[in-house]
């Protein structure tokens, strides 16, 4: 594993470093409190490029890792590795639990493309199955009650064939969405309660404990939730809303009271070294917090950090190698209209709120990893209707980039309180510590505020003055090509304040 990779196993404090007193003071900019320097991975999370589905994903990686992202999460999903995954029985060779001839050459390829390009991986090791991989294969669903043995036995054979180019594991992939684990609830004369917990419960034992097996020291997350769900059950097939699936997964109800009957009978509480989300906010803001109680977008991270940490003072769930669960945000996006009709963000919208949250995950001390969901758009933007897929790329469908494609590289937020302003920024593409200027829109042009000094992944924070109406950006030396380059533009928000423990 790269030593800059072990950099954000535990996050290090450490001083962003404000060069120049001096001009700082002449210019009437106070410099920003010490603060965290946050070993937030930037991820990429786009198996439709990978797949091919784009053309040849070769430069387009290429593209990722000069763009400054270092880490790329990718599927390996049961039910695309598996042969004959229509059929009820297991082939031959597939029904014990040794070592099975899965298709592993396309996983090969992906993977060896990314480490090619310097970036490391986070694999997800993930469901729906094939038929035969159903505890219930006559209703031929391959999301249907997944066998855990089966599924081990699958994680068992991907971990063993790939180990030593795999650095970060989760274990299955929203887990509380029937996209991709069903039943969601079991329903009773007009009465649901959550399945998909339970079902998962076993699940992730048995993928922890396969995949721990081959790698005993890359960390393993659980989780990789959705942020929303259902605030009651109707339907066997709803969205069980986080908050109430971690719950149930640590069998306790919503007061966390313990359950020890039905399917928490000798409960073994979850364990991973990481805690993986989706805090995706959809239409609103990073700083919108749900009025449901069981949600948890962007602006609730709170609200999910002070489940997961009574879940574990309470020995429910189980962190590995830490005291708290560190969190993996590994999917984050905004869709945007265009191309989409009926929903999604302004291309401005996006590029903005993306930031924002950027901002957000930056942050939160403990947050170690964020990955943008998606590079391309899924669907065409030329059709007549509204197009299939998830729409929140940083380019359309046919390559165009779209305004958060200029902001991803280096990113800007600047925003206020009663007290003060304040630009954070982040060169994402700097491979240490290096030097941004802040400028500040005057007339038609830019002048000079002051030179700042980041920390090792590249970021800053700086006071400013804190009125709204002022402009700000920042250039710098680019460290992939050596131009100078520059960020988008940002006056000062007023925000909520950040929160996370």
């Amino acid at each position: 594993m790269p030593p800059a990779h072990r950099l954000r196993r535990t996050i290090r404090t450490t001083a962003v470093l404000l060069c120049g007193a001096a001009p700082l003071l002449a210019s009437g900019v106070a410099a920003a409190p010490a603060q965290a320097s946050r070993s937030v991975v930037t991820t990429m999370a786009d198996d439709a490029v990978l797949n091919g589905t784009h053309g040849d994903p070769a430069p387009i990686v290429a593209q990722w890792r000069d763009a400054g992202v270092r880490n790329v999460r990718l599927f390996a999903q049961w039910s695309h590795l598996a042969p004959e995954v229509g059929a009820t029985r297991p082939p031959a060779g597939f029904g014990g639990t040794g070592d099975v001839p899965y298709e592993l050459a396309a996983l090969d390829r992906k993977i060896d493309l990314v480490r090619r390009n310097g970036m490391t991986v986070t694999l997800v090791v993930t469901g729906p199955g094939p038929v035969w991989g159903s505890l219930d294969p006559s209703r031929r669903n391959g999301r249907w009650r997944p066998s855990p043995a089966r599924f081990g036995a699958f994680a068992r054979a991907v971990a063993r064939h790939v180990t030593g180019r795999v650095d970060d594991w989760i274990v299955w992939n929203e887990p509380n969405v029937a996209t991709w684990l069903q039943p969601q609830n079991t329903c009773v004369r007009g009465r649901c309660a959550p399945a998909s917990p339970h079902a998962y419960r076993k699940l992730a034992a048995a993928g922890y404990d396969a995949i721990r097996a081959s790698d005993p020291t890359s960390p393993i997350a659980i989780g990789a939730t959705s942020p929303k769900g259902d605030p009651v059950p109707r339907k066997i097939n709803g969205t069980t809303p986080p908050l109430t699936f971690l719950r149930e997964l640590s069998c306790v109800d919503d007061r966390y009271r313990r359950r020890s009957t039905g399917e928490c009978r000798g409960f073994r509480a979850p364990r991973g070294n990481a805690l993986a989300y989706h805090p995706h906010s959809n239409g609103f803001t990073p700083g919108y917090r749900s009025p449901r109680p069981a949600d948890a977008r962007m602006g609730d991270l709170s609200r999910l950090t002070s489940v997961v940490d009574r879940l574990t003072r309470t020995g429910r769930l189980k962190v590995v190698g830490a005291k708290r669960f560190p969190l993996w945000l590994t999917e984050y996006a905004y869709e945007t209209n265009p191309p989409e009709r009926g929903r999604g963000v302004s291309l401005a919208a996006q590029a903005l709120w993306s930031q924002w949250g950027w901002w957000i995950a930056w942050n939160h001390p403990r947050v170690q990893m964020l990955a943008q969901y998606e590079w391309m758009d899924e669907g065409d933007v030329r059709r007549p209707v509204d197009p299939p897929g998830w729409q929140s790329g940083l380019h359309f469908f046919d390559g165009r980039p779209k305004p958060i494609a200029a902001a991803f590289p280096n990113p800007i937020f600047g925003y206020r309180t009663a007290r003060a302003g304040t630009i954070w920024g982040q060169v994402r593409t700097a491979t240490g510590a290096t030097t941004v200027q802040l400028q500040r829109r005057s007339g038609t042009g830019w002048v000079p505020v002051r030179t700042v000094g980041t920390d090792a992944r590249g970021a800053f924070l700086v006071r400013v003055p804190r009125r709204s109406r002022l402009t700000y950006r920042y250039t710098y030396l680019s460290p992939v090509d050596g131009t100078t380059r520059a960020s988008t533009a940002t006056k000062l928000r007023t925000v909520p304040a950040p929160t996370g423990r």
